[in-house]
């Protein structure tokens, strides 16, 4: 069964395992984009770099505690969408940051890891994520 969630994409119900795999997955990738930004908010010095990152820390916050419950066994069918949503909301600010920059490659390496955990949250993993 499908459902569609505000962003437009589409979520199936996955058995609990695959939920907690699907979003395990895209913590993990979602963790890497953070480290990554946390690194160059160090060194950019940009006051727009610095609170993307803190954005960003506080969805994997939430996204972390989220997947800590689904693996103590919780039932929490609402988590894969609230990622995906999360995930949009913090590519479109870094988008934004980037848009505002002078096209800075750091950043659109941290899209690109978030971009691929939203497929693991949307269900729809690239194959080469």
């Amino acid at each position: 069964m499908k459902t569609v969630n505000p962003s437009g994409r589409s979520h199936r119900r996955y058995s609990p395992q695959h939920q907690e795999v699907l979003a395990v997955d895209a913590l993990c990738h979602m963790g890497a984009a953070l480290g990554v930004l946390e690194l160059h908010a160090e060194r950019a010095g940009s006051a727009m770099v610095c609170a993307a990152r803190d954005l960003l820390r506080g969805y994997h916050a939430s996204a972390d505690q989220a997947v800590a419950s689904l693996q103590a066994g919780h039932r929490a069918a609402g988590v894969l969408p609230q990622l995906s949503q999360d995930l949009g909301y913090a590519i479109e600010v870094i988008d934004r940051v980037n848009d505002d920059a002078p096209d800075d490659l750091v950043l659109y390496a941290v899209t690109c890891l978030l971009r691929s955990a939203r497929s693991f949250a949307d269900g729809q993993p690239r194959e080469s994520a």
